[in-house]
């Protein structure tokens, strides 16, 4: 059965169901197709809940791209609390009523609650075909491909959010410090991590757009990687007409970078909603001394004791009452769902369009989530940073690149100044400059870093388990890669630097692979050898890691 199929049999059941109820008559096709067949009927229920209600519809609940449930009001069934509904969500089908025969269905989106609603698109029954005994019409089709758009759209936000909310903490972090070094596992997607983390810092979406912004660079440590790659130094010029080759110095990759983001221009658009914010409090606090609310929206606003806006209708039978808090209103600026549950979304976005009518709010735009006081951020990832002789690489860059002495405050002269122009110019890190590192934990280099430095990074561990759940890791996949890492760290010899991470078991496109045995004997068996070379009882060992991996 085909998923036009399918969902032709749910409406058409959705409609003898509620029909049915309306008005207990034991005719008609609709009936005699679906409801006379089921020996102990539930009118009502809460299918997204997991009521027996969904058992009637289990033929046909389940799609690509999620499950669909039933749920039925038995107070008013003509009323919207009858539905059909993406399970999670509040994308909702609803019937359409003449006297007691539905005559059309319509979808909705933000039904909850109810006063978000909108309304999508609506047919016709017979427009829809239903009950017609026919193959879904190109109607039906472009009625559920629309159902279908819209609970797509509604996944890739929920991923969007779920991969917010992992790397935040991290995000929090680099802010805080400015500069980080995530550590690991190999394989646990430290360098996929980090630039993730940029482009929530720079405000851009993908790769391209990271590379594109003129806010990012990346480069990579290697033993012969020096000061005058990274800072400054003498460069060959190009032979002169006798062909004498010169030496000029020249700015290394970061000092480059870091110059370019000192001369960033403020964003157009700088976050005032702090202001408006308070303006707004000030002037409800202004109306409650006068005795009257503050109307926005539908509602009449006072003040809550956290100075939260406050709905309260204690004097009505219902003593209906809600607060919306500054974050709410915040999140709803932002184009965010404010509460998980979707609650007073549009009373939040009234706030919102309140504080920009009457207080001067801006805007908003992405890039007030990408600046440092206005100023654009700008990162740079170092991956391998151990590999390279960090002293000989940074120089005195090691006092300006300390949180403390950002800035003008932390200037130094460079190894080279004597050779610059200005023998007094000085160089430095601007505020709006981010550093990100990633190494190994098992490189041999780790043990050589320099103290002096590891002190001006603050380390954050990514774990084999992290990295399966920051990339998406399959359970059954993921299952197998902790099955084998338990084997590693109860081997002689390993321990948990030589776990292996969730990157082993995904293609070049980020997608899981499921090619097991190729991933083994390619990927993973080949690396394990190699940390178990010279170990005794080295064939015996591999033999059990591949049999924790493979059972």
């Amino acid at each position: 059965m085909t998923e036009y199929e399918k969902f032709k049999k749910l409406l058409e059941y959705f409609m003898a169901h509620l029909e049915f109820c309306v008005t207990d008559q034991k005719v008609g096709d609709g009936y005699d197709r679906y409801i006379k067949v089921i020996k102990n009927f539930n009118r009502s229920g809460q299918g997204h809940k997991g009521q027996n209600i969904q058992n009637q519809i289990k033929e046909w609940e389940s799609y690509t791209n999620g499950d669909i449930c039933i749920n039925i009001n038995p107070t008013v069934y003509k009323g919207r609390g009858c539905y059909l509904n993406w399970e999670e969500t509040s994308i909702n089908v609803n019937a359409l009523w003449n006297n007691d025969s539905i005559v059309g269905l319509k979808i909705v989106k933000d039904s909850y609650p109810i006063s978000n609603a909108k309304d999508v698109v609506s047919y016709s029954v017979q427009d829809l075909g239903l009950l017609d005994n026919n193959p879904p019409n190109e109607n039906l089709k472009s009625f559920f491909d629309r159902f279908d758009e819209i609970i797509i759209q509604w996944n890739k936000e929920q991923e969007s959010k779920q991969e917010m909310k992992q790397i935040q903490p991290y995000i929090d972090l680099l802010k805080s410090s400015k500069n980080i070094i995530l550590t690991g596992a190999p394989g646990t997607g430290k360098t996929f991590l980090a630039k993730q983390i940029a482009k929530q810092m720079i405000g851009v979406k993908t790769d391209d757009e990271l590379e594109e912004s003129g806010q990012f660079n990346f480069v990579q440590f290697h033993p012969s990687y020096d000061y005058t790659d990274f800072v400054e130094g003498l460069r060959p010029t190009p032979p002169d007409e006798n062909g004498i080759i010169g030496f000029e110095i020249k700015d290394g990759i970061f000092k480059s970078f870091c110059q370019k983001a000192s001369e960033a221009k403020f964003s157009e658009i700088v976050d005032n909603f702090d202001l408006a914010w308070e303006n707004l409090l000030t002037a409800i606090r202004n109306s409650i001394a006068q005795g009257t609310l503050t109307t926005i929206g539908s509602w009449d606003y006072g003040l809550s004791s956290k100075d939260s806006l406050k709905y309260s209708s204690l004097n009505t039978p219902s003593q209906y009452n809600f607060t919306i808090t500054k974050k709410n209103v915040y999140d709803a600026y932002q184009g965010k769902q404010s509460r998980p549950s979707g609650a007073f979304q549009k009373d939040m976005e009234d706030v919102v369009n309140y504080l920009k009518a009457n207080f001067d709010l801006v805007e908003f735009t992405n890039n007030q989530e990408s600046t440092n006081n206005g100023i654009k951020n700008y990162v740079f990832v170092i991956d391998e940073i151990n590999r390279g002789e960090i002293s000989k690489i940074f120089g005195e860059l090691f006092f300006s690149i300390d949180p403390s002495y950002r800035g003008k405050k932390g200037a130094v002269k460079t190894q080279y100044s004597n050779l610059h122009s200005d023998e007094k110019e000085v160089f430095y890190v601007p505020e709006n400059v981010y550093i990100i590192g990633s190494m190994n934990d098992i490189d041999r280099s780790v043990e050589s870093f320099d103290f002096a430095m590891r002190r001006r990074f603050t380390w954050i561990e990514i774990t084999a388990v992290q990295s399966a759940d920051n990339m998406n890791l399959p359970q059954n996949t993921k299952e197998r890669m902790l099955k084998l890492n338990e084997q590693i760290s109860n081997t002689d010899g390993l321990n948990p630097s030589y776990h292996i991470g969730a990157a082993y078991f995904l293609d070049s496109n980020g997608n899981a692979r499921q090619d097991i045995d190729n991933i083994w004997s390619l990927r993973i068996e080949p690396l394990l050898k190699e940390y178990l070379r010279g170990m005794p009882d080295s064939f015996e060992k591999i033999e059990l890691l591949k049999n924790a991996f493979t059972v």
